[in-house]
């Protein structure tokens, strides 16, 4: 009866152990959702709906998968708000830099200004002076008619000079504004473009050394299908946790991207074995369940991903190791 007892109080002790973990969890996603920096309200709303959609997934008899799931997500989502912050803090710092460029060029240029028209008011006072203490009217007159002509002038030009700088200001605001407008449509351009010419330049970089490379490639084969059943939005912010994903998969020297609308690469140093044994991991997690969060409601993406493996070899053809990466993307497309 004792052992009994004994057992039952340990049983009990772990159970509350383990809600209490479960509920200490949950409020740190909650924690977590409240004090993100707030520098996008679109941004920061999308982050907060998605901690809050995995808090919707713990309960107090959570089993330990369940709670593996909930903590890759969360890594996935925390990466991603992550780098979309920082990429705002980067452009916010050049947006900075490039009008405190213009400020400085516009102050130079009205200080020069002041500089010159108080060096020259000062030398057709000194003049007006030096005609003060002469007794003929006639040259006080001339010297008088010459100096306010001089400092007149001197206004004009200040003028002038002020307004080519103030020009000059609205033209470096223009195109500040041009720059701004260009990036915010590059966030919505297609995603893949800038992603595979980073991929493209990491594998001419392995050529140029002479080294050795794999290619780890993963083609989603129901992206058109889910797209049918969800919203861009859903899809999109989906697609993000499965790049998110598969970068914490690999190691950190991996270099990841989107290589097409429904592909993922990945450029490996590693020998083709181990990547090979790499993409059994890698397809088993990715198929793991996306929560994404979409007018006040929470989906469940699953994405059906299929992936292979192609090594480059110092010497090989770059022709025929393009078009054996297509055959394979073929392939796996099927």
């Amino acid at each position: 009866m004792i052992s009994l007892r004994k057992t039952a109080t340990e049983l009990e002790r772990l159970e509350e152990l383990h809600r209490a973990a479960v509920n200490c969890y949950s409020q740190a996603l909650r924690s977590t959702g409240q004090n993100a920096i707030e520098l996008d309200s679109t941004q920061v709303s999308h982050f907060r709906a998605q901690l809050q959609a995995l808090r919707d997934q713990l309960h107090a008899d959570a089993a330990a998968s369940e709670l593996e799931t909930v903590q890759t997500s969360f890594e996935n989502e925390l990466k991603d708000y992550r780098d979309k912050t920082r990429d705002q803090v980067q452009r916010l710092r050049r947006e900075v830099q490039a009008a405190a460029a213009a400020v400085e060029s516009f102050a130079g240029s009205i200080t020069e200004s002041e500089v010159n028209l108080e060096s020259g008011l000062k030398r057709e006072l000194n003049a007006l002076n030096q005609s003060a203490l002469s007794d003929d009217v006639l040259q006080i007159r001339g010297a008088i008619r010459a100096s306010t002509a001089k400092i007149a002038a001197s206004i004009e030009q200040m003028r002038s000079s002020n307004q080519l700088a103030i020009a000059q200001l609205k033209d470096e605001i223009r195109l500040l504004h041009q720059e701004v407008q260009s990036a915010r449509r590059s966030q919505t351009a297609d995603p893949s473009l800038e992603s595979r010419q980073r991929i493209s330049n990491r594998m001419e970089e392995f050529i140029k050394k002479s080294s050795p490379f794999s290619v780890l490639l993963v083609v989603v084969r129901n992206l058109e299908g889910l797209q049918n059943c969800y919203s861009a939005p859903v899809i999109d912010g989906a697609l993000r946790g499965f790049q998110s994903r598969f970068e914490n998969i690999l190691p950190s020297s991996a270099i990841v991207g989107r290589w097409a609308k429904d592909q993922f690469a990945a450029i490996l140093s590693t020998a083709p074995g181990n990547a090979i044994e790499m993409s059994s991991e890698v397809v088993r997690k990715l198929s793991e369940n996306f929560l994404e969060q979409d007018k006040g409601a929470t989906h469940s993406v699953v994405f059906t991903p299929r992936a292979g493996v192609i090594e480059f070899s110092p010497g090989s053809d770059l022709a025929k190791f393009q078009l054996r990466l297509k055959q394979l993307a073929d392939a796996l497309a099927r």
